[in-house]
């Protein structure tokens, strides 16, 4: 149709008929806007419940309010061109009333009247009061021959114009509004012909009770207004779309007919399903039959949803993780699902509910009453004390105000203290009140208040105890005080007189302690006198000792007859036991003196072990005794030269005390230490006497064992050993079954390889290293220099002996002897030591010399000394066996060097 062609008339009354318009996009994108609308709905709904409202959720919902805005911004300027347009046909009215005014009388009026009319861009068509045509321009006679609508002046009337033009019009598009004029209103009418032309009718009547009917095309208009609003729609659409992305949720939209309609990826990602099966017109159920988060048909017709009402249900994964599952009927029909990973909240909430059971069920297992209420003057938490004493259940006090629980009288009692506390003050106060039974009790009670972040009480926290029977007790103690005070006054008087006899009494005692005092430390004087002189003469006391071992050791190298050798074999037992009387004599006077300190190192105890077992087998096997042990690789913290004399003592005192049966040596892995434990079967120890037997001096069934030279000080020096180590003894004894001893070590750390000491050897088969051997020995002592040349002789070593400095000074001799190992004693004469000897050998001979220091000496300082130098220490007396494994280990380290 041509821009000036006249539409058809129509009347406003026609009834619509169904019928197929529009483009296929235009279908497709109104289809699109009304899906997204109805979840635009449900969102919003959602964001006014408070639920998901994240800031990127709601800045994607404030997009969509911005689009709706643009889209009202259109349609105002869609109504503005209509406004005009509509300024329009008021100019038309003006002018026709101007026709109407001259009321044709006369041909150049209506000739005016025709031209005024022609010029008018839009159709026209005026009616007289019977609605039959008077007056059209060309423009809308043009229109109705084209469409072979028959029409004559004065004749045919507006309802058969607007009959024969029916079958051209698209009722469906058809739409009417009235407009109000000062004068009569317009009525307007749009609608559509088949051919696509969009028609706007404006209907007004005239004074004389006619009809002035113009047409005005308005397809342009209505076409930028379709192409507008489609843009609009697929802006709106794009921005739905990209909300549902961005959601934290998943979004599942089914229709009807039970078909999914849209989604997002979330939805896909939380139930864990195959994204190819996903897409618009599946069926939702069977989509969800694999899934975790699967739904029965039963659960549609719950009574919630056919109400319309939210249902929501929480499900667990076997992940672990938490969904909360809400839907949302929609009123087309159909539903909208939302899935929120609540996983961390249910954590949080199954979290609380524990620490709220935990505190309940301490607050309920106190005696006191403890309450908590807010800024409302309401109960909001009570425990089991508050409920018995108000007789009330938990549902009868929470959420209900002061007044109602405590009572009038009470509530305004305390209303003072609440006051205060509600000002943000702790508030601790007793008062006395009357219970339900009349009784009046006394209560200490405690407000403090509760404050938020911005420092705003927002309630407090009440804790009462019923004193009254404290304040009772104290009531009558006071009264008890006051006559005891009195009773106190009375015997102070009798006191005082027996004071002064026990006064005088007293006096005398004093005397006798002071003079018992004196005794004991004069006694205490003389027994550390006696203490630190033994330990001061024990080289003397040894140094003959070592000489006749020396020389002992010596014979036995030697062929002897059978009287000899048995007087040599009691010689040796003989100096044996004198060694062990004279070696546990000067061990106590040092401990007691204190000149006894440890060395605490870390070593591993196998190296011990291993030497102890080596030295006593064959001592339990000459008496018939079977010999176990059982040794372990840790590490322990103690002083080993220490340690092994404790477990030296303690072997030997099995091996004494057992005739028949075994020792024991072995360890014991515990938790704070390594226990070593010597076991024997031997006479025991009667329960009644476990308490003595580290006791000075005192021995087992001495009486019965006098063949036993011992003096009974064996277990006293390893009490006092393990007290200067820190070291538990422990012993269980049985009485003619045996006896346990056991010593607990604390573990000690692990060293590198490089730092841990050498494993000494431990066989008896050194003669090839000591044949032939170089030896130089540096002692002052003239006997044990000759005792050293026979025993030493008798092993093959080449044996030179120097008793002072001034020899050793002759560099001629001592450079042309090379000693391959040098033996010196620590204390010479005139004050000279052994390092002072080996000083001179040093200067002398320009290299370093395998050395063994021999010395009664027992203190912490020489050993360090020694060890310091890398020298090997051995004390008085020497044993021969000690003495050749010493020499053989270090001859056969320098050896291998």
């Amino acid at each position: 149709m041509k821009e000036n062609t006249p539409p058809i008339p129509l009347h406003s009354s026609f009834p619509p008929t169904e019928q197929e318009t529009g483009s296929e996009e235009l279908e497709r994108l109104r289809y699109e806007n009304a899906k997204l609308k109805k979840i635009n709905s449900v969102l919003m709904r959602r964001v006014e419940m408070g639920w998901g409202n994240h800031s990127d959720a709601y800045q994607s919902f404030e997009d969509a309010a911005m689009l709706a805005d643009k889209v009202k911004e259109r349609t105002y300027k869609l109504q503005q061109a209509l406004h005009r347009l509509e300024e329009s046909n008021q100019q038309l009215e003006k002018a026709t009333r101007d026709a109407e005014l001259s009321r044709l009388s006369s041909d150049q009026d209506r000739q005016r009247l025709s031209d005024a009319i022609e010029s008018i861009s839009e159709s026209f068509a005026l009616f007289d009061s019977d609605r039959k045509m008077v007056l059209v321009n060309s423009r809308c006679s043009e229109f109705w021959r084209q469409h072979h609508i028959d029409f004559e002046l004065g004749k045919t009337t507006f309802q058969e114009i607007t009959a024969a033009s029916l079958p051209l019009v698209d009722r469906a598009s058809k739409a009417q509004k009235k407009v109000t004029t000062t004068r009569e209103p317009i009525t307007q009418t749009i609608f559509r012909l088949k051919d696509g032309t969009w028609i706007q009718m404006s209907e007004r009547k005239t004074a004389e009770g006619g009809l002035v009917v113009v047409y005005t095309d308005i397809t342009t208009i209505k076409q930028s207004e379709e192409l507008r609003y489609e843009q609009a729609m697929a802006e709106q659409a794009a921005l739905l779309k990209a909300t549902l992305e961005n959601m934290s949720e998943g979004v599942a939209l089914v229709n009807a007919n039970g078909e999914l309609e849209t989604w997002n990826q979330r939805f896909v990602e939380i139930a864990d399903i195959d994204e190819s099966n996903v897409r618009r017109g599946v069926n939702y159920v069977s989509l969800l039959e694999e899934s975790e988060l699967n739904e029965r048909l039963p659960e549609y017709e719950m009574p919630a949803l056919l109400q319309g009402e939210v249902f929501e249900i929480e499900k667990t994964l076997a992940s672990g993780k938490v969904i909360l599952l809400k839907r949302h009927v929609l009123n087309g029909g159909g539903f909208l699902n939302t899935y929120t990973d609540i996983t961390e909240r249910s954590h949080h909430q199954q979290a609380l509910k524990e620490s709220e059971q935990r505190i309940r069920l301490i607050t309920d297992a106190m005696p006191a009453q403890i309450s908590y209420v807010n800024k409302e003057m309401c109960y909001e938490f009570v425990n089991r004390e508050f409920e018995r004493c108000f007789h009330r259940s938990r549902a009868e006090i929470l959420s209900h105000h002061l007044r109602d629980v405590l009572g009038e009288n009470a509530f305004n009692n305390l209303y003072i203290y609440i006051e205060r506390a509600m000002l943000g003050q702790a508030v601790n106060f007793e008062i006395e009140q009357a219970n339900d039974s009349g009784d009046t009790r006394i209560s200490n009670k405690s407000f403090i208040p509760h404050f938020d972040q911005q420092r705003n009480v927002i309630g407090f926290f009440a804790l009462e105890q019923d004193v009254t029977e404290q304040r009772r007790t104290a009531k009558a103690l006071k009264h008890a005080y006051d006559y005891m005070e009195q009773r106190v006054n009375q015997r102070t008087k009798k006191i005082s007189e027996i004071n002064n006899q026990l006064r005088k009494e007293i006096e005398d005692r004093q005397l006798a302690e002071i003079s018992l005092l004196e005794a004991k430390r004069e006694a205490d004087k003389a027994n550390e006198s006696k203490s630190k002189f033994l330990a001061a003469t024990s080289h003397d006391l040894l140094q003959p000792m070592n000489s006749a071992r020396l020389f002992a050791g010596a014979l036995t190298e030697l062929p002897l007859s059978g009287d000899a050798s048995k007087l040599l074999t009691s010689l040796s037992y003989s100096l044996e036991n004198l060694e062990s009387l004279i070696t546990a004599l000067v061990d106590i006077s040092k401990l007691e003196a204190g000149l006894i300190e440890p060395v605490l190192d870390d070593f591993v105890i196998e190296d011990l072990l291993s030497n102890l077992q080596n030295e006593f087998r064959p001592q339990a096997e000459a008496k018939g005794l079977r010999f176990r042990f059982q040794t372990s690789a840790r590490v322990v913290h103690s002083d080993a030269y220490l340690l092994a004399r404790i477990l030296r003592n303690l072997l030997s005192n099995a091996i004494r005390y057992t005739n028949r049966g075994s020792i024991l040596l072995g360890v014991r892995h515990r938790k704070d230490g390594l226990e070593i434990q010597i076991t024997d079967t031997g006479i025991g120890i009667p329960q009644d006497k476990l308490g003595e037997i580290f006791q000075e001096f005192n021995r087992v069934e001495a009486k019965k064992r006098r063949h036993d030279q011992g003096l009974g000080l064996g277990l006293a020096i390893v009490d006092k050993l393990a007290s200067v180590m820190s070291h538990r003894i422990h012993v269980d004894s049985k009485e003619k079954r045996g006896s346990t001893f056991s010593v607990l070590l604390p573990y000690g750390q692990i060293r590198s390889r490089e730092e841990m000491p050498s494993k000494p050897s431990i066989e008896d088969t050194f003669n090839q290293n000591l044949e032939g051997a170089s030896i130089l020995i540096i002692d002052n002592d003239e006997a044990i220099c000759t005792g050293m040349r026979q025993l030493l002789g008798g092993w093959g070593c080449h044996v030179t002996t120097v008793q002072t400095l001034d020899e050793l000074r002759n560099t001629r001799w001592l450079k042309t002897l090379s000693p391959d190992l040098i033996v010196a004693d620590y204390h010479l004469d005139d004050g000279d030591t052994g390092f002072d000897a080996l000083q001179i050998t040093e200067d002398t001979l320009g290299v370093e010399v395998p050395v063994i220091m021999i010395t009664a000496n027992y203190t912490n300082e020489l050993r360090q000394q020694v060890r310091k130098k890398g020298y090997s220490l051995l004390n008085k007396p020497v044993k021969p066996h000690k003495m050749k494994m010493a020499l053989s280990h270090l001859l056969s380290k320098a050896a291998v060097s």
